[in-house]
């Protein structure tokens, strides 16, 4: 039987409380199974799971552990509480607890009213498993709100040039979105790619952090600059020195005072102000 510490599932308001009690529903048939209840005897570390019914990213199940967040899950279909349950319940011992979900509801509400500040809440990796997809997000966690990159960008700052598939697929099973911020990661012509959340809940993300768009749905240049990796200087997006640059080193600011924040240097060429 799942612990409680607080009131998990006690909504009674239309919607939510089905939500709620699939949660509890998919939590109990699970750990009723031969290999769960076996899995009791094994000494794991706990977590707090809670639910977040409504945020400004949609419904979501969060688990936070002794080191911070765990698993932030968008809850799409009744298969996403599915997958959260079974994931964490290998690494687990689960406690029901709104408060864990509760202050990261807070620190979402903050975000996208836009307090880039807002995220402070600590991490836990442990779920990640693959030292190559641990490498990515990583590298991720330094690219801060008001900039993005392509996933080919990535895939040569993480060492793997050639595996711009494989860095969609780390994006894929990367189990902290907004705070590991794969929302950030595009494709090479800007158009948003993909994202487990929907493609509106990342569209929402960039707009909060000062992206625009084109009416095609791609982030659009116009006001951004473009920055490189190596040398950490900014340009427009048309200059010379950005036409003799690596697109794989470059991040895309939404202007330039977000480049100058992120360390970054103006081209002495075509002066972006």
């Amino acid at each position: 039987m799942m612990k409680t510490q607080a009131s998990l599932f006690d909504e009674t308001a239309g919607g939510n409380e089905t939500l709620a009690s699939i949660l509890e529903s998919t939590f109990e048939n699970r750990m009723a199974q031969p290999s769960m209840r076996a899995a009791r005897n094994i000494r794991r570390p706990e977590a707090a799971i809670g639910l977040i019914r409504s945020s400004p990213v949609g419904s979501l199940v969060v688990c936070v552990s002794g080191r911070g967040i765990a698993m932030i899950r968008f809850i799409r279909r009744e298969a996403d509480l599915e997958f959260a349950m079974s994931t964490l319940s290998r690494d687990f011992d689960l406690i029901a607890d709104d408060r864990a979900a509760q202050g990261v509801a807070d620190e979402l509400i903050r975000f996208m009213a836009g307090d880039e500040t807002a995220l402070r809440s600590s991490l836990d990796l442990s779920l990640v498993k693959s030292p190559f997809q641990r490498r990515v997000l990583q590298l991720l966690l330094r690219v801060g709100p008001g900039a993005i990159l392509t996933y080919s960008s990535l895939a040569s700052w993480a060492g793997a040039p050639r595996a711009p598939r494989a860095i969609g697929g780390a994006m894929h099973d990367n189990p902290i979105p907004v705070y590991v911020p794969c929302h950030r990661v595009l494709r090479s012509d800007l158009s948003l790619g993909g994202y487990g959340g929907g493609l509106d809940v990342k569209h929402r993300l960039l707009q909060v952090e000062g992206f625009s768009f084109t009416a095609t749905g791609m982030v659009a240049e116009q006001g951004a600059v473009w920055a490189n990796r190596n040398t950490q200087i900014f340009c427009r997006s048309g200059c010379r020195a950005l036409a003799r640059s690596s697109r794989t080193n470059a991040l895309l600011f939404r202007d330039a005072a977000a480049a100058g924040q992120a360390g970054m240097s103006a081209c002495r060429i075509c002066l972006p102000r």
